[in-house]
C-alpha cells in the first residue's frame, strides 16, 4: 500500500510538471523565430585588400559569430548586444570564384543558438580563373550601385494630391529626415522621432513652391512591424505666405529592407491668407542617410 501510495505521487508529480516543461521550449521556440538581422554593411574593402567589412543590428540582443563558408567561424561579439561589427582579414586566402557565402551565428542570452541564412559578399578575383568569362563584376562597383540606388529613392519625390477651393491638384512633396532620435537598443526598429526639411510642389496652386521643415512622432506597431505617425510643422513660399501643417500616417509595405512605404495626410493653414488645403501622398521613409542620435 506504502508502495502504490507512493507511485501514485511520484505520477502526480511527473503530470504536473510535463506542461510547464513543454510551455519553456514553446518560449524558446518562440524566442529564436522572432530574432531579425537587419544587415547594413557586407563588402570586401578593396581588389588589393581583401578584409570583409560586416555590420548588422538584431532586434534582440545576442552575442554572435561569423561563420565563413569552407574558411572557418569568427567572433564577432562575446557580449550580448544588438548592433555588431566585425572587420575579417581574408588576405591569406584564395578565392578562385567571385560569389562567397557566410553565415550569422546568434546566442541567446540563455544559451539557445539559432543561425541565419546564407548571404553572399562578392571578393574580386582574376578573370583568368573564370573559364569563359570575359568580364567580372568587382565588388566596389556592386556596393556603388546599392549605394546609388538608395540615394535615388530617398530624394525621388513623393507623389500627391491637394485639395484647395474645392480643386484636386496634382502635387509632389519630399520631407528629408535630417535629425532622427532613437534608442541604442534595436528592440525598435524605427526611431522615436525625428526632424526634417524639404520641399512640395502644387501645379497649379496657391502655393506652388514651398519650403517646409518640422517634426514626426513615429509610433511603431511591433506585431505589424510598422509604423503611425503623428507631424507638425511649418512652410513659406519666401514670398510673405507662411503657414503651418499637421500630419497623420501610416507605413504598410517594406522596400529593399530599408526603405519604408508610407501614406499621409496633412492639415495646411496658411496664416496671412487664412486659407487651408489638404494634402494626400504616398512616399518612402528611411532614416539611414540621416543624423541618427540613440541614447
Amino acid at each position: 500500500m506504502k508502495n502504490f501510495r507512493f507511485l501514485f505521487i511520484i505520477l502526480i508529480m511527473v503530470l504536473i510538471n510535463n506542461p510547464t516543461h513543454t510551455q519553456e521550449e514553446d518560449f524558446y521556440g518562440e524566442s529564436n523565430d522572432s530574432l531579425e538581422i537587419y544587415l547594413i554593411d557586407n563588402y570586401i574593402k578593396s581588389e588589393t585588400e581583401k578584409i570583409l567589412i560586416l555590420s548588422w543590428m538584431t532586434n534582440i540582443p545576442v552575442k554572435s559569430k561569423v561563420e565563413i563558408k569552407d574558411i572557418g567561424i569568427y567572433p564577432v561579439s562575446d557580449t550580448l548586444t544588438d548592433f555588431h561589427q566585425v572587420k575579417i582579414d581574408l588576405n591569406n586566402f584564395k578565392f578562385d570564384k567571385e560569389e562567397n557565402y557566410f553565415r550569422i551565428i546568434s546566442e541567446f542570452e540563455d544559451g539557445k543558438i539559432i543561425e541565419s541564412d546564407d548571404y553572399s559578399f562578392l571578393v574580386p578575383v582574376d578573370s583568368s580563373l573564370q573559364f569563359g568569362s570575359q568580364s567580372i563584376t568587382t565588388s566596389s562597383s556592386y556596393y556603388l550601385y546599392n549605394f546609388l540606388t538608395g540615394i535615388t529613392l530617398w530624394l525621388l519625390p513623393s507623389p500627391g494630391l491637394a485639395i484647395e477651393n474645392n480643386q484636386t491638384k496634382f502635387a509632389l512633396v519630399k520631407d528629408l529626415p535630417i535629425i532622427s532620435i532613437g534608442s541604442s537598443s534595436a528592440y525598435k526598429t524605427f526611431p522615436y522621432a525625428y526632424f526634417y526639411s524639404g520641399y512640395s510642389h502644387i501645379f497649379n496652386g496657391d502655393i506652388k513652391n514651398a519650403f517646409r521643415i518640422g517634426t514626426k512622432y513615429l509610433y511603431e506597431i511591433k506585431d505589424l512591424k510598422h509604423f503611425i505617425s503623428f507631424g507638425i510643422g511649418g512652410f513659406t513660399n519666401f514670398k510673405g505666405s507662411n503657414g503651418l501643417s499637421s500630419e497623420i500616417g501610416f507605413s504598410f509595405l517594406k522596400v529593399l529592407n530599408t526603405f519604408e512605404m508610407y501614406g499621409s495626410y496633412s492639415y495646411n493653414y496658411l496664416l496671412s491668407t487664412k486659407r487651408k488645403f489638404h494634402l494626400f501622398n504616398i512616399g518612402l521613409f528611411t532614416s539611414s542617410f540621416s543624423i541618427n542620435l540613440n541614447y
